[in-house]
């Protein structure tokens, strides 16, 4: 029994130094220049335009519907639409991206993972959410844990979602970000439209209770419940709901215990 505790303490205490080294490098990664900002702020009313275009379409007509449906010109317009602001702000968040920007980087995969088949980009997609995760900016967490399905079991992963800034405001410039249905409060919400704007207090939520549920996939209690208490410290109403409900369990087991 001693060793295993042993054991366990010895992994627990590298897990904490493998966050604590990414921190520390991260730190030293978190270096945006002027220009990559420029150009990701000429590009932001062009992608933010892309998701307006989608709420608005699908808002009027719903998929699946089988009231409302657009006719041929319809989808025709809104393909043009769509192909004018994608050809202008594709180009300037290309180039900040590249240029090393975090948020750029999320913004190109958040793009290019809707529009452009998965077998095409996924090494791409998933390479450019790991550096701006590296980078610390929450966003690219959330959206590995839908995309990059592999990645995100590893002990590296793991280590950059515990080792993200703590100071909200350090990107806070970059935020709002676009999230599709966000899982923490999307049950009876106001939300209208699929695509919401949150902001990092969000994504950290909707992250950590993500990762929660990974954890109790692979039925490790102890790690799922740290996520999940961190997911409600930052205002996840599902995560919360979810520790009220196990309170509620233990203490009627309790009460039925001999």
């Amino acid at each position: 029994m001693d060793e295993y505790v042993a054991k366990e303490n010895i992994k627990r205490f590298a897990l904490v130094f493998l966050a604590f080294c990414t921190a520390c490098a991260n730190a030293e990664k978190l270096k945006i220049t002027p220009e990559s900002e420029a150009l990701y702020f000429k590009a932001l009313p062009y992608l933010d335009g892309v998701d307006k275009e989608d709420n608005e379409f699908f808002n009027k007509y719903p998929p699946g519907s089988a009231e409302a449906k657009p006719s041929e010109e319809q989808k025709k317009q809104y393909r043009e639409r769509l192909q004018s602001l994608l050809s202008k702000g594709i180009p300037l968040i290309k180039q900040s991206a590249e240029a090393g920007n975090p948020a750029a980087q999320y913004r190109l995969a958040w793009i290019s993972s809707r529009f452009v088949p998965r077998d095409q980009v996924a090494d791409k997609v998933c390479s450019l959410l790991r550096s701006s995760l590296n980078q610390g900016f929450t966003p690219a967490g959330l959206q590995m844990m839908f995309y990059c399905f592999d990645e995100v079991k590893t002990s590296e992963f793991r280590s950059l979602i515990d080792a993200l800034p703590e100071n909200e405001a350090f990107y806070s410039k970059y935020y709002p970000q676009p999230w599709m249905m966000p899982s923490c409060d999307w049950s009876g919400t106001s939300y209208s439209d699929s695509i919401v704007p949150l902001n990092d207090k969000d994504f950290r939520a909707n992250l950590y209770m993500s990762f929660a549920t990974q954890m109790s996939t692979q039925n490790l209690k102890q790690e799922q419940l740290h996520y999940l208490n961190k997911a409600a410290e930052y205002g996840c109403a599902h995560a919360i709901e979810r520790i009220k409900l196990k309170q509620t369990i233990e203490v009627q087991a309790a009460g039925a215990a001999p």
